[in-house]
């Protein structure tokens, strides 16, 4: 009989990654200079979970838009992630204050974020991204 645990522990990662972008949403316009909420949550746990951090950028999509593990563009956010449940809303989520850069055109919200989950707390990069434009 061969063990389930790979297969357990592989599903668990994939699903501990699952942060999203409640707000701005995916083709939202955002203005150059102005302050925006960035709205991260993140789906519930059923192991141990221990948040590292997070970071935010925006990138220029001119040419396509990078994978946010390997760029983040302009970083506007670094530092810790403490998602809350609120009010109306099934997942933990925390907001973040950003300034929006002094650019224009097509960009991509990309969030990298490191946190410990299961028994071993195993260290895990999950990201997400949604793409606006800068007017």
């Amino acid at each position: 009989m061969k063990s389930i645990l790979p297969l357990t522990l592989y599903a668990t990662t994939a699903l501990a990654q699952g942060i999203y972008i409640n707000s701005p949403a995916a083709g939202s316009q955002l203005q150059a200079g102005s302050s925006v909420t960035v709205q991260v949550a993140r789906y519930d746990f059923i192991q141990s979970v221990a948040e590292i951090g997070l970071g935010i950028g925006i990138e220029s999509c001119t040419n396509g838009c990078p994978d946010p593990t390997g760029s983040l563009g302009t970083l506007v956010y670094n530092g810790g992630y403490d998602p809350q449940l609120g009010p109306g809303i099934h997942d933990e989520y925390q907001n973040f204050t950003i300034t929006v850069p002094d650019t224009t055109g097509n960009v991509q919200i990309g969030i990298v974020r490191a946190f410990l989950v299961g028994l071993g707390y195993t260290v895990t990069i999950g990201s997400a991204v949604t793409n606006v434009t800068i007017v």
